[in-house]
């Protein structure tokens, strides 16, 4: 089991404590784990230019920084994407990441490696704004591909400071104890669900107008217009 951690930021805090203890539950299961820190592992932020979309991954300006990402993530069985609560939202590191991964969207160009995968969401905040992000979050992965897509969130009411110090310390570990063993049975049975099945199937019939010639010439090329299937 490979798993590819893509945390929102270096800061220390409740979120990067939550995060080792999931990690310690996988690894007690054999897990090998990866790691990108964000905005350190890329810094950059998207112009806005759609080369990605309209003329291929290739031409975006970052291109030779969010290439090796990408395939590190496409290498991993389990995709954790965490990030604390800024501001109602995920970090700005963590939204410039997703971004940059629009064309890779089943409206475009997804990955046959996507399907299949596991994901987890793990956030904490101050206060508000768990819901929210674990939204954001989730809709990016499910529009990758992966139907199975956990969420762990926690509201400590205390800012910058670590779940270790939070009174409902022992809750915590037991939740993530919890949800823990339910992406290792996902891991497990590698489905892909009805709703990707559905949205899989809906661009397709997008892709054969050919509104966009690098995604339609994409899918041609997969023979995903002639009936196959990357799941």
């Amino acid at each position: 089991m490979r798993i590819l951690t893509v945390i929102g930021t270096a800061h220390n805090g409740n979120t990067r404590a939550v995060t080792d203890l999931f990690l310690d539950e996988f690894r007690a299961e054999g897990a090998e784990t990866d790691e990108i820190v964000l905005p350190k592992d890329f810094d950059e932020f998207c112009c806005g230019c759609a080369n990605c979309i309209l003329h291929g991954e290739d031409k975006c300006p970052h291109y030779h920084k969010i290439a090796p990402i990408l395939e590190r993530m496409e290498k991993a069985d389990l995709i954790i994407l965490a990030t604390p609560v800024f501001v109602g939202s995920c970090t700005g590191g963590m939204k410039a990441l997703l971004d940059h991964l629009a064309y890779i969207w089943l409206v475009h160009r997804p990955r046959e490696s996507m399907f299949g995968k596991t994901g987890l969401i793990i956030t904490s905040a101050g206060g508000s704004g768990v819901k929210a992000t674990v939204k954001l979050l989730k809709s990016n992965m499910n529009y990758w591909g992966i139907s199975g897509v956990h969420s762990y969130g926690v509201t400590t009411m205390k800012m910058g400071g670590n779940y270790i110090d939070y009174k409902d310390k022992d809750k915590i570990k037991k939740q993530v104890k919890s949800v823990a063993r339910k992406v290792i049975r996902s891991l497990k049975a590698k489905k892909t669900g009805f709703k990707i099945r559905f949205l899989f199937g809906l661009f397709g019939m997008t892709q054969k107008n050919g509104w966009n010639r690098t995604d339609s010439d994409y899918w041609k090329e997969k023979g995903w217009l002639d009936g196959k299937k990357p799941y």
